[in-house]
Formats: structure tokens, C-alpha cells, sequence
């Protein structure tokens, strides 16, 4: 069972961690790592990531339930 949500969309995606890696320019060390909660991931490559699966930060990190993407466009007029 996937223990995090960088976890979860790899496995759903179909992602290895190496494959993955690849994709935005990491190791798969890091990503074992993120998927583990050890250390950090970078802002950039936090981006990475959530562009990769379609989703957000703020989802991969826990700040919302909400999976999607708001590509809402307020007009501040």
C-alpha cells in the first residue's frame, strides 16, 4: 500500500521510481527517499512532479483533498 501521494500517483501512473526519476531529473534515491518522508524535495521539483501527474502541490503534499487542477482565470476588474 502506498504510504504517501508522490507513492500513490507513481504506482497509479505506472511509474517505477527509476522511471520517474528520469522524468524530472532526479535519482531514484531521492525519490525512494520523498516516498519515505526522509529529507526534502525541492520546490522545483515538487513542480516537476505535480506537472508530471496532473495534479498540484498542494495535493502532493497534503494541503487539499482535491486532486485537480483549477484553471479557473479570475477577471479582477
Amino acid at each position: 500500500m502506498p504510504r504517501n501521494r508522490i507513492e500513490s500517483e507513481r504506482v497509479y501512473f505506472g511509474y517505477t521510481q527509476k522511471e520517474l526519476a528520469e522524468l524530472i531529473g532526479v535519482s531514484a534515491f531521492s525519490i525512494g527517499n520523498w516516498e519515505r518522508d526522509i529529507g526534502s524535495c525541492k520546490v522545483a521539483n515538487l513542480l516537476a512532479l505535480a506537472n508530471v501527474f496532473g495534479t498540484t502541490p498542494d495535493y502532493l503534499i497534503g494541503l487539499t483533498d482535491d486532486r485537480r487542477r483549477n484553471y479557473e482565470i479570475r477577471n479582477e476588474q
